[in-house]
């Protein structure tokens, strides 16, 4: 009788429009729901039980950060038995917080990572979240506290990733309303009335009074992010076709001609980097896109510039170059072999034996060697070291490989990831640079061998 009841409810029929308004959510689709047990998650997993058309899985995090939380987990659970919906949940352990994280912050992103975890590992679809229409304008606020600018003011996006949020158009007035026809339980979080916490201070202080003389103004705040998002969208679809066709990869990088960023509004400058480093603009306070700014502006070469999501920018001659955090996994050397191909950090190396005849096909990534010279050593793929010396080929004497390296103009991140094939210990080859002079073929060579590399 109470689900008949629910389904005749006006909030239902409205959420039944904006959750058919995720045009990639299909019937039969596996969502995890994510309930804490409080009024706008309950309201959430009643519609979605309501509309029968999902295959539900409900996901609770015990943050362990209250007297009754536990109290919390067996009421989300007892219900999941009673409306027959698999209950997944967590416990977490406040001691082991990174201290460089808030409560709130630690708590979030604990849950995230739970959620997350259980998507990839049932094979669902979709993660649905309860975030409402105060939520969304507390988040703007919040980050105009943060003086995270234009693009803070977005807030919360409907759709992120596997993220979906059909109730961010509804107040908390219209679920509580909502609550109070259907009549369902739900649990109070009473750390939710702790005014020393900035979004609860701005929630009950500044918020609550606000909308008590302005009843509108939650729906106004809301709609405004619309706009906010219409305008970024616009923005990036901008900058996505007529500016980032002329920017080029290379090497694994990314280069920005630095005059077409100082051509360019500063902001724009700042929402291109933005983009090609696939940022999450949420994390960007006023400070992030200063230090960004000084550096595009006033950088020298050598300089480098690290974003929240671990890229990284090098202000290079003409251009900053962009290039995510790498990632090396061999840092010790690597035995190589005849006709065994090797994978080594990001590039798979071979040896072959060849001709003469392959002497005319030198690239960057591909040498012919005297193999005469090298089939009774042990061949090694290493990391190159500060103190490496060789011949270049063509050249008299030898040289540092760290001179080399700066003579060659090679920037500090290609530095980091430089190779060199060695022969006993003796560099043979500076990977994808220059070969050693001991090591070219000759008019007395008989076999030669063929060093390559190519990106995995």
């Amino acid at each position: 009788m109470k689900n008949l009841r629910l389904q005749k409810d006006p909030f239902y029929k409205k959420f039944n429009v904006r959750i058919k308004a995720f045009s990639n959510l299909s019937n039969d689709d596996r969502v995890i729901v994510s309930v804490s047990g409080g009024l706008d998650s309950i309201a959430l997993l009643l519609l979605l039980k309501a509309l029968g058309r999902f295959q539900l899985l409900v996901a609770h995090i015990n943050h362990k950060l209250r007297s009754d939380s536990d109290s919390d987990e067996k009421f989300v659970k007892d219900l999941c038995t009673e409306l027959n919906v698999p209950f997944y949940c967590t416990s977490l352990d406040p001691e082991k917080r990174d201290r460089n994280y808030s409560i709130e912050e630690w708590a979030r992103l604990e849950r995230y990572s739970f959620l997350d975890n259980i998507l990839e590992r049932e094979k669902y679809h979709w993660i649905i979240t309860a975030h409402h229409a105060n939520d969304q304008a507390e988040t703007i606020l919040m980050n105009l506290s943060r003086k995270a600018g234009i693009t803070g003011l977005r807030g919360i996006a409907k759709k992120r990733n596997k993220i979906l949020r059909p109730m961010l158009e509804f107040s908390k007035k219209e679920i509580r309303d909502f609550a109070n026809r259907i009549g369902f339980a739900y649990k109070e979080d009473k750390t939710n009335l702790d005014i020393t916490i900035p979004r609860n201070f701005l929630r009950h202080k500044i918020l609550a009074p606000w909308e008590n003389k302005l009843p509108e103004v939650i729906g106004g705040i809301s709609k405004s992010s619309q706009y906010f998002i219409e305008w970024r969208d616009g923005l990036d679809s901008l900058i996505s076709k007529f500016i980032i066709p002329d920017i080029k990869t290379k090497n694994n990088k990314i280069e920005i001609p630095i005059k077409i960023l100082r051509s360019l509004p500063k902001i724009v400058g700042i929402r291109l980097i933005q983009l090609l480093s696939f940022s999450d603009t949420d994390q960007w306070s006023k400070h992030h896109m200063l230090m960004l700014r000084q550096f595009i502006d006033k950088g020298v070469i050598g300089d480098f510039h690290i974003l929240e999501n671990g890229w990284r920018l090098l202000h290079d001659r003409y251009v900053i170059k962009m290039q995510n955090d790498p990632i090396i996994i061999n840092k010790e050397s690597v035995k190589i072999q005849l006709d065994i191909p090797v994978f080594y950090n990001d590039y798979r190396y071979v040896l072959n034996l060849g001709n003469k005849e392959n002497q005319d096909s030198k690239k960057n990534n591909y040498e012919v060697v005297d193999w005469s010279k090298l089939q009774n050593s042990q061949l090694e793929i290493r990391l190159w070291n500060e103190g490496d010396v060789f011949q270049p080929i063509g050249m008299n004497g030898h040289q540092k490989l760290s001179d080399f390296l700066i003579n060659e103009k090679i920037d500090c991140m290609d530095k980091e990831s430089q190779t060199v094939i060695t022969a006993d210990g003796e560099i043979v080859w500076v990977c994808g640079k220059r070969l050693s002079n001991w090591a070219r073929i000759t008019k007395d060579t008989t076999q030669v061998a063929v060093l390559s590399r190519n990106l995995v």
